[in-house]
């Protein structure tokens, strides 16, 4: 089944036009294939574009957070935790592409189709987690509108946050005029908040060798307090929704590939490459923010609680720091609402074979995300930054839920055909990185620092509340293991009748695009 995303309806006026996602199978004249033209360049230019639609999710409100906190707390040894976590994202990608292009499946497709496929109450349960993962990835960006909105407008938190559902529906009417145009103007947008960091940075002058020991010997310095912050930082750079959204996106695009072994292995060389460069320049700006907080906000007395709604308050060389703060916090979170809302559909498309229009899909995203955001500003309305602190690391939680699938189909030759699977070293290295993901928000969940069980339940005195809080986290703990070893280390359905998928007799034919499609 190939993705076509495209307009509902051609023959009606842009105005009356309505964004939608067609998945219906189509083929390309075979003169229209691709194949490598020599030039690599030509050939690099063609294949671009996933990468830098994912990378919208690493200079997010969420990310913001987490840098901030990592700096504010414990200075630059977090950093460390950024790098290897960034490096990881690009494997991660890589993988993405391997799944679309041999496997011939986004991950929501695979899921649904090996690990799913004769237990309903399981696919339910994976297409759940993905999709609570998406809807809770779109939080901190409405957060950030919020900020955004009370800075520009002076309004209360909550008025931001109910003004955020109309203007993403006016940010998704832009693309029937394409997404490009969308795209450029939040990259300017963008571009103009790492501007300004780095300016600031550069003000700060943060010491160099403080940096590279943070970069390469942090982990040196980690202390049990620290866990949620490394936790938070996890989740907020290799994000579940991405998995979903970069295979998705590989499987609609506007190229075609010969089938021919030698053709598929080229585009994914190219399509592997291409996100290097957005992911890099990402931890760069990311590590300024760590640095500002760093040289300006450690130390202080309220260095813990510092966040997304006091952070430009900090800036020493930009008169107008936090109005560009506001600009980068409106364009990321608008950018994250639109990412997130295609990524709802392959989810949804994926596992129960459902398409809704995206308007609706998008007003469904915020209305349940926007909800206890509202709860929070009415109840504690100063616990905004917390709130997106538990958001990132709670993100972090969910992350096997996508990666240990991810990996388990890349090693299997069922899944990606001969000869394309991950075997030997590369393969007990994906089972280390999964086990380690896995490990690591586990201890999260129960240990004195990680934020969750570990901060509540050793301080309770014996009582039947305690007792059933140690119940649940032991229920958690139990199925989170289970739920993982059981998808690493479980054999395929072998009743599923899925032949073996040879790539030398493959051929993808994502669908041409027309204006307003998803780049």
């Amino acid at each position: 089944m190939n993705n076509n995303i495209s307009n509902s309806s051609q023959s009606k006026s842009k105005e009356d036009e309505e964004v939608t996602i067609d998945f219906s199978p189509e083929e390309a004249p075979s003169s229209s294939l691709w194949t490598p033209s020599g030039n690599f360049l030509k050939d690099f230019i063609h294949f671009s574009g996933p990468g830098w639609l994912v990378s919208i999710a690493y200079v997010d409100p969420g990310n913001y957070q987490a840098d901030i906190q990592a700096g504010a707390t414990t200075r630059y040894n977090l950093l460390f935790t950024l790098f290897w976590t960034s490096l990881l994202s690009i494997y991660v990608q890589v993988l993405c592409v391997r799944l679309a292009l041999y496997g011939k499946l986004n991950l929501a497709e695979a899921q649904a189709k090996y690990s799913a496929k004769t237990n309903a109450w399981l696919r339910y349960f994976e297409w759940f987690i993905a999709e609570f993962s998406t809807i809770i990835t779109d939080l901190p960006g409405i957060v950030g509108f919020a900020i955004a909105a009370r800075f520009f407008f002076d309004v209360p938190y909550i008025v931001g946050l109910l003004f955020s559902l109309l203007t993403t529906m006016v940010f998704l009417s832009t693309l029937n005029s394409g997404f490009k145009i969308l795209e450029g103007i939040i990259c300017i947008f963008v571009g103009i908040m790492s501007i300004a960091i780095f300016t600031e940075m550069a003000t700060v002058q943060p010491s160099g060798s403080d940096i590279m020991r943070g970069w390469m010997l942090g982990f040196l310095e980690v202390k049990q307090d620290d866990i949620f912050s490394i936790a938070g930082i996890i989740g907020a750079v290799v994000m579940p929704h991405n998995l979903y959204l970069h295979s998705g996106d590989l499987k609609s695009r506007s190229f075609a590939i010969k089938q021919s072994p030698d053709v598929i292995d080229k585009a994914a060389f190219y399509c592997s490459i291409e996100p290097i460069a957005p992911i890099l320049i990402s931890f760069f700006i990311n590590l300024a923010v760590v640095a500002v907080a760093a040289e300006t906000v450690y130390g202080s007395d309220d260095a813990s609680k510092v966040g997304l709604t006091d952070f430009c308050n900090y800036f020493q060389s930009l008169p107008n720091g936090c109005f560009l703060w506001a600009v980068a916090l409106l364009a990321a979170g608008q950018s994250g609402a639109i990412t997130t809302t295609y990524t709802g559909q392959y989810v949804m498309d994926g596992f129960l074979n459902l398409q809704i229009p995206l308007a609706l899909r998008a007003i469904i995203t915020r209305l349940v995300a926007i909800t206890p955001s509202i709860l929070v500003c009415l109840l504690v309305p100063d616990k905004l930054n917390e709130l997106v602190n538990v958001v990132n690391a709670l993100l972090g939680f969910l992350l096997p839920f996508a990666f240990t699938p991810l990996v388990k189909y890349n090693c299997e030759e069922r899944v990606m055909g001969k000869g394309n699977a991950s075997k030997g070293f590369e393969k007990a290295l994906l089972y280390m990185f999964a086990l380690l993901v896995w490990a690591i928000n586990a201890v999260t969940l129960s240990i004195p620092g990680g934020g969750f069980f570990g901060e509540v339940v050793p301080n309770m005195e014996m009582s039947i509340s305690k007792a059933l809080l140690i119940a649940l986290q032991m229920f958690l703990q139990i199925g989170y293991a289970w739920w993982n070893f059981k998808t690493l280390f479980e054999n395929l359905d072998k009743t599923d009748d899925v032949e073996e998928m040879d790539a030398s007799s493959q051929e993808l034919v994502p669908m041409g695009r027309e204006q307003g499609e998803l780049t």
